[in-house]
């Protein structure tokens, strides 16, 4: 057994920036920090779209077209959950993908419906509420922070017993992986193909204007 590496960087800061984005709009929503909820919820919306261009030209495991696998397979998969030995996956396995996509899939309709989000006194409204009127943005607000929130909060816990199993029952530490970015494996299983840094950097400047622009409500 040798240490593999399976994550590279960008991978592994872009989730841990999600988690802190995250975990900063709960607390400042919590507290009535509305301005710095607004900062935390571009921060998050700038991570999510890196991440899914990172899709589609990042580094192996990170690829979308590497991990999502078809019913049959994440079935056949899930057959397997209750061994103990089963071979870890080199980047996500086929339940783990779909985790993943959810998982972005349910904070980018957070976000999204905040930036249309109305407040009830209209000072800390969403940078694209004046495309809705009152009635509809304040529809959106209760939708972004109740029910949508509420989601997301059931699919971070759904993720969360879904680490604590994989540590506890079949001994695979995700979360060390997601730190160091290596794990423990057979070397024939293959390592990580990390992408160029000028894709991430071009990626970076792509998301950045699309964020800013947003920020502005497209008004230039």
């Amino acid at each position: 057994m040798s240490l593999l590496r399976i994550w590279d960087s960008p991978t592994r800061a872009m989730h841990w920036l999600l988690v802190i984005s995250i975990a900063v709009c709960w607390w400042t929503a919590e507290n009535g920090e509305l301005e710095y909820h607004a900062y935390s919820g571009y921060v998050a919306l700038w991570v999510i779209l890196l991440r899914l261009y990172w899709g589609f030209v990042g580094s192996s495991t990170a690829k979308f077209v590497n991990f999502l696998r078809g019913p049959r397979t994440v079935f056949n998969y899930a057959l397997t959950l209750h061994k103990r030995d089963t071979a870890p996956a080199l980047g996500h396995n086929a339940l783990g993908a779909i985790s993943v996509l959810v998982l972005l899939a349910s904070v980018l309709a957070v976000v999204v419906t905040g930036l249309f989000a109305v407040d009830f006194d209209v000072i800390y409204s969403g940078p694209l509420s004046s495309y809705v009127d009152y009635r509809q943005g304040r529809r959106i607000a209760r939708l972004h922070g109740g029910t949508l929130f509420d989601v997301l909060l059931v699919i971070i816990t759904l993720h969360l017993l879904a680490v604590s199993f994989y540590f506890a029952w079949k001994r695979q530490n995700l979360v060390g992986a997601m730190i160091t970015g290596k794990r423990k494996g057979d070397a024939d299983g293959g390592e990580v193909q990390v992408a160029p840094v000028w894709r991430l950097l071009l990626g970076a400047v792509f998301v950045s204007v699309i964020v800013w622009a947003v920020t502005t409500g497209f008004y230039f």
